[in-house]
């Protein structure tokens, strides 16, 4: 009688898949530990009130009814939505002008694009320690407002002027690496359609609204999600240069949850600030998603 055997994969294929996974298992453990592993955490401390000197007890939701209660919340949630909208737009504005000079490969393109792109290699932490040097009293920037025969401007210590300050340090920090992106998305664009659209009579403002920004969705969905939620996270700035201050001028809701937390010792309350800042991000994900009309 002829043995019917239950056909399965050849051994080369599962050798194969088991050394793909195995590749892939210190990501997948990366980001077991390091990434959901800490968002489990903070959502159950969250609702427990929490020191470092301390156990966890289980208070319900207090922690949230506490922190709706803040003046500092809502005070530092406005701070951020203008430092997010702030720097998101001055970055994109310079960006798009830096990608344009190197694609139209004008005299020393090349040169430029290397030098504008250098600050993002920089940590954040040690730019804002340089450029706080700057901003200081007879500093460089103290320098050339004296040259331009402006007033000093007391660039850390003034409200109106010390949110400018970290806007200037952390865009020029930021730029390069948009610029780059930007750049990828324009010379994917294909030549024939801007030919196309130069021989339909569209002016220079008209290609731009119809034909640029249309083909570029994918990159600036792509960078609106990424700027916002690295503005959201980059308090080194703030704690650096200013520490919040003057007064909460500079006090980003990130600062806040590290002040919380670490200073003030109360995990449970920075744990569901967290929280409320991890809704916020994906709140604004997808209304940048539907602005944008792009599904991903």
């Amino acid at each position: 009688m002829r043995q019917v055997f239950a056909a399965g994969p050849p051994s080369y294929v599962l050798r194969q898949q088991l050394a793909g996974f195995l590749f892939l298992l210190p990501t997948l453990l990366f980001t077991l530990v390091f990434l959901i592993g800490p968002m489990v955490v903070a959502v159950v401390f969250s609702f427990t009130k929490f020191s470092i000197l301390s156990a966890p007890e289980f208070n319900g939701g207090a922690n949230y009814v506490t922190i709706f209660k803040m003046p500092a919340f809502w005070e530092s949630l406005y701070v951020t939505g203008k430092y997010i909208f702030l720097r998101l737009s001055l970055i994109f504005l310079i960006a798009f002008f830096m990608a344009h000079i190197v694609q139209t490969r004008v005299l020393g393109a090349g040169v430029f694009q290397t030098i504008y792109f250098l600050p993002y290699v920089f940590p954040l932490a040690v730019t804002s320690v340089v450029w706080k040097i700057f901003f200081q009293a007879r500093g460089l920037m103290e320098s050339l407002t004296d040259l331009l025969g402006i007033e000093p401007i007391s660039w850390l210590t003034h409200p109106d002027w010390a949110l400018v300050a970290i806007l200037i340090t952390t865009v020029w920090s930021g730029v390069g690496y948009y610029s780059i992106i930007l750049l990828a998305g324009l010379q994917t664009i294909p030549k024939s359609i801007w030919e196309a659209s130069v021989v339909d009579g569209l002016t220079a403002p008209q290609r731009f609204f119809y034909v640029t920004l249309p083909m570029l969705k994918p990159t600036l969905f792509y960078l609106l999600v990424v700027g916002t939620v690295n503005t959201i996270q980059g308090f080194d700035p703030f704690l650096v240069m200013t520490d919040g201050g003057p007064g909460n001028a500079t006090e980003v809701i990130g600062l806040l949850i590290f002040k919380q937390g670490v200073v003030n010792s109360r995990m449970g309350i920075a744990s569901a600030m967290s929280v409320i800042l991890l809704l916020l991000i994906f709140a604004l994900t997808l209304v940048q998603q539907r602005l944008l009309r792009w599904k991903v």
